[in-house]
């Protein structure tokens, strides 16, 4: 791919997570995470996806070929993912959203880290191979 290339993965990482956004808002609207409990795993989970394929396209644009071949992008890419996770986990907390659904809080917040991180090994395995060509 050539030095550019990064534009396109940005554009879809960015559009995953808009879609995201779109989810999550009319899921909050329409009550779906009090009528559906599980609904929170898959959201994690693609939005680690989302947050990966962003972390791997801002890579391949800071980087230059040699340079991006050369960093640890799989560990830069889990901790991007981990710290927006964590991220969300606070505001979770902050809006009390969390501990609505009753349960465990740690259970919760570990499952929800867990699913974003899987997202975003994911989406590693999946982009990180094409940016190298």
């Amino acid at each position: 791919m050539d030095r550019y290339s990064y534009k396109k993965i940005l554009g879809l990482g960015f559009a995953c997570l808009f879609i995201l956004l779109c989810i999550n808002e009319l899921a909050v609207r329409f009550h779906i995470f009090y009528i559906y409990k599980w609904f929170d795993t898959p959201m994690h989970f693609i939005g680690g996806f989302g947050v990966g394929i962003v972390a791997l396209g801002l890579l391949r644009w800071f980087f230059t070929k040699e340079k991006y071949d050369n960093t640890p992008q799989f560990w830069y890419t889990l901790f991007l993912v981990l710290g927006v996770g964590l991220v969300w986990e606070l505001v979770e907390v902050f809006y009390k959203v969390s501990v609505i659904f009753g349960g465990s809080f740690w259970f919760d917040t570990i499952k929800d880290l867990l699913m974003d991180t899987f997202g975003g090994i994911l989406s590693y395995i999946c982009f990180h191979q094409r940016l190298k060509k």
